[in-house]
């Protein structure tokens, strides 16, 4: 029995399997994705599931070298169907703990990308399916870890983009103030109006630590359609 769905991103330019019962992407791959420019020699997907955004990071980025960490076994298999599908030659996936520090990829990256687990595993029920539990529930002191590795992988002039839950912003800033970033926080707004479920970080090293807050960005228009800004994303 196949356990995987054939999908597509970008207007179909990328096939896209992934789980039929598990995690399926959302629209935090596509916001993140975007972030993606020429100017980054190279590129980590930090938590890349069944690949994503790496997926689309290399295909608009062709001379980029774009790297995925997965640490569950069954989304870098997938991720690796779909490296294999649409053959980007400069993607790679490798199967590793974020929450583990790799020195050999220390002041390595240009640009992080990174969707964490939004949810702390003991203030939760937790789903019983081993993908959701896998991509949804972390310990506090496994996302300390896991955001800790990401400045540590950034190079000197790096910047990483990170989404979470928007109420474990101040959870992350405490980790963030051990370092020299500047820390830009958009909320993420279903419609305009209503209150953020969830935040976008953009976190760039600097000599000295600094946060702001900038305008959100709203996912959805009055009809229920994505905004404009996002629809620009997908294609």
């Amino acid at each position: 029995m196949i356990l995987y769905s054939k999908d597509f991103l970008l207007d179909g330019k990328i096939v896209y399997y992934q789980l039929k019962k598990g995690y399926r992407s959302g629209i935090e791959p596509i916001i993140l994705a975007s972030y993606a420019k020429k100017k980054h020699n190279k590129i980590l997907d930090m938590g890349s599931g069944c690949g994503s955004i790496s997926l689309i990071a290399a295909y608009r980025n062709p001379e980029s070298e774009v790297i995925g960490f997965e640490k569950n076994e069954t989304h870098h298999k997938i991720s690796i169907l779909n490296h294999k599908e649409n053959n980007f030659k400069n993607l790679k996936f490798i199967i590793h703990d974020n929450c583990i520090f790799d020195k050999k990829y220390e002041s390595y990256f240009d640009l992080i990308l990174s969707n964490p687990p939004f949810y702390f595993a003991d203030k939760v029920i937790k789903s019983k399916n081993p993908s959701i539990n896998a991509s949804k529930y972390i310990t506090e002191s496994n996302l300390e870890k896991w955001i800790n590795n990401i400045i540590l992988y950034l190079k000197i002039k790096g910047t990483a983009f990170i989404i979470n839950r928007f109420e474990n912003v101040d959870f992350m800033l405490d980790i963030l103030k051990k370092f020299n970033l500047e820390v830009i926080i958009t909320p993420l707004l279903s419609f305009e109006g209503t209150k953020p479920k969830n935040a976008l970080l953009k976190i760039t090293k600097s000599n000295y630590f600094i946060e702001k807050t900038s305008n959100a960005i709203i996912i959805h228009d009055n009809l229920s359609k994505y905004s404009k800004d996002i629809e620009k994303w997908f294609k």
